[in-house]
């Protein structure tokens, strides 16, 4: 064999950087598309575990008669802490007494969207510990609708979204899915939410006062529209 047909065999520098051009430019046009797939695939995975978190809240109410109140007093409105897993003493507000150890939710991964990456509302983070810890709060990253407390299952299938990404605060929203929530509703089904304008641009304070109440109840106004 020749020395010009062993040369032939080689890439030359410039065919070099041809190839990796055009290895760069099909990275830069796939990774995006991959990365919307991937986060697609997230959110499927929030509504799921957000279904499964109100088919666990309906079978304990055939089981118990009533869904089990929010941490604080019906009378102080829309604000209560929906979220709340364990209020630092007890599992018995909210959706403690499904996530207990005898509860019906054996997984507690499922009480968290995968994309929230607020350490509050993130699952055995130092400030959101789990096991539990004594005097430590452990939230979840959904939210129950207010004024369920006590509710049976009659009287909950009269509303309508029934639980959603924790969306008190707009940073919340934005450490997770930023453009909107998942929501479940009382017919069981759950559903993609493009945020509406006062999920995203709101004045609530924190800690929650009692004039926060208005926006509360509005934005789940406005989730029960988009639900319809």
């Amino acid at each position: 064999m020749n020395r010009n047909a062993r040369h032939r065999r080689g890439f030359t520098l410039i065919e070099l950087l041809v190839v990796v051009s055009i290895i760069a430019l099909l990275i830069s046009i796939l990774l995006p598309s991959l990365s919307r797939a991937r986060q697609r695939a997230r959110r499927t995975q929030c509504a799921s575990r957000l279904r499964a978190v109100f088919l666990a809240a309906t079978m304990y109410i055939r089981e118990e008669g009533r869904f089990p109140d929010l941490n604080n007093e019906e009378e102080e409105g829309a604000w209560q802490y929906n979220y709340l897993i364990y209020d630092g003493g007890d599992f018995d507000n909210n959706f403690g007494p499904l996530a207990r150890p005898d509860g019906l939710i054996k997984y507690v991964e499922q009480l968290y969207c995968p994309l929230q990456r607020d350490p509050y509302y993130s699952l055995a983070t130092k400030v959101n510990p789990w096991p539990v810890k004594p005097n430590f709060d452990t939230r979840s990253s959904y939210g129950r609708r207010y004024g369920l407390s006590g509710k049976s299952l009659s009287q909950i299938r009269e509303v309508s979204a029934f639980a959603a990404d924790v969306l008190h605060l707009p940073s919340v929203v934005l450490t997770a899915h930023a453009s909107g929530v998942n929501v479940v509703y009382t017919d069981g089904h759950a559903k993609w939410v493009d945020a509406p304008e006062i999920l995203l641009d709101n004045e609530l304070s924190k800690p929650f006062e009692e004039e926060d109440n208005p926006i509360v109840a509005e934005i789940w106004d406005e989730l029960d529209r988009a639900g319809r």
